[in-house]
């Protein structure tokens, strides 16, 4: 019998050279991941206390550009001009 680990793919964000992004799709044991804006990679698991070993990641524009896109949220240029989010 396997381990299930019940994850939600909207929590789970893959760290790649530096920069955390949100996942295209739901993860599958040993297949590779496609991030919003297009990264496809192996995924690696490591305990949470390890996140930070390599500098604080930072978020991937374009996948948070698609992410407010995709659910009508301003994105931040736009909340600073006042500017409501557009849907393409």
């Amino acid at each position: 019998m396997a381990a299930l680990i019940y994850l939600d793919a909207q929590t789970v964000h893959p760290v790649i050279n530096g920069e955390w992004h949100r996942l295209a799709g739901a993860l599958e044991p040993a297949e590779a991941i496609t991030t919003l804006c297009g990264i496809t990679d192996t995924p690696v698991f490591m305990p949470f206390s390890e996140r930070r070993s390599h500098g604080i990641p930072r978020q991937c524009d374009e996948c948070d550009t698609i992410y407010r896109r995709g659910h009508g949220i301003p994105s931040r240029r736009d909340r600073l001009s006042g500017r409501r989010a557009t849907q393409e």
